[in-house]
């Protein structure tokens, strides 16, 4: 399994032990529904990696061996902006909705530590897009700062004809000639364009680096590594760019990382045995409504490598869950 990087600041809240482990089991029906907009609103981007240490065992039916788990609290990663969709998600309601997504790859929860497999932390949240961060503003100001050329000189328009006879006096200036005032015009000008131009700079660079943490979250950085050993190529450049154009939306994400219970309860060690990462466009979307459909179709991955990046339009399917059971016990103290 590749590196892994969690979503900015997981890595140290991660909890060696969660102090209340949460088990959930959930019904769920799936009925005819909802995303009527050709626009890639209903495309679910998914990647997933498995640590060459981790073997799930078929049975004769062709199923996988049952495998308990635990969940743990990951949090939730925010966004730029306020949306009711996903704020005012909890934990609970995240991993309940998850459940029976798990299930269906025959991840089951368990409420004794004893034999429980899995620490499952979840991890959701919002990314943010190429309009919402930092750098957007510095754009904004780059941009104010580029002033029009140099007004017309004064009197310029007013030149005579060579049919006029020219006034008496002395000679007017010779206009290739900058005066002291448009001297110091453009000097401001100049200073004004170098200024922007930093700032520019400035903001490509912050743009960069949220690009990245944005493709490390949703798990598009291998695969546009991947394309930059076709530099060059069509197929680079198209593909490249429709990649990068999903990494700078802002889009909802679910990251699932799958360690060993027991090395970490017993000896507070993290082995990460697999991570899947899945996320649809924030744009025309509801993360309440649409975090079971997309759990859904991510868990054919739960546990397994997807070789890379699978993006697919969802099923014209709603899950409607079921009333839900939740199953709790306290953390083993120690003696």
């Amino acid at each position: 399994m590749t590196e892994s990087h969690e979503p900015s600041t997981l890595a140290s809240r991660l909890l060696w032990v969660p102090a209340r482990s949460v088990l959930i089991c959930s019904a769920l029906l799936l009925t005819p529904a909802a995303y009527p907009f050709d626009d890639g609103s209903g495309v679910v981007a998914v990647y997933s990696a498995v640590s060459p240490a981790y073997h799930r065992t078929a049975q004769a039916d062709g199923s996988f061996k049952p495998e308990t788990y635990a969940f743990g609290e990951g949090g939730n990663e925010g966004g730029a902006m306020k949306d009711f969709t996903i704020d005012n998600l909890h934990f609970i309601d995240v991993a309940r909705t998850i459940a029976p997504a798990l299930a269906k790859k025959n991840y089951l929860p368990s409420k004794d530590p004893h034999q429980t497999d899995l620490l499952i932390m979840v991890y959701w949240g919002t990314t943010i897009g190429a309009n919402e961060g930092a750098f957007s503003g510095l754009y904004q100001s780059a941009q104010q700062m580029m002033r029009p050329g140099l007004p017309p000189k004064p009197g310029s328009q007013h030149l005579n004809s060579g049919s006029q006879k020219a006034p008496m006096g002395p000679p007017p200036p010779d206009p290739s000639i900058p005066t002291a005032v448009e001297l110091a015009e453009q000097a401001a000008i100049n200073s004004a364009l170098d200024q922007s131009l930093m700032i520019t700079h400035q903001a490509n660079r912050l743009r960069d680096k949220q690009d990245l943490e944005n493709a490390q979250v949703l798990g598009y950085l291998p695969e546009l590594i991947r394309l930059d050993a076709y530099k060059g190529t069509v197929l680079n450049s198209q593909n490249r760019q429709d990649l990068i154009d999903e990494v700078e939306e802002t889009r909802y994400y679910v990251v699932l990382m799958a360690y060993d219970f027991q090395m970490i309860w017993k000896k507070k060690e993290r082995k990460m045995l697999w991570e899947t990462r899945f996320s649809i466009r924030e744009h025309r979307n509801d993360f309440s409504k649409a975090l079971a459909v997309m759990a859904q179709d991510a868990s054919r991955y739960f546990g397994q490598d997807s070789k890379g990046l699978i993006r697919e339009r969802l099923p014209d399917t709603r899950v409607i869950l079921g009333e839900p059971k939740v199953l709790e016990y306290e953390q083993e103290t120690k003696k």
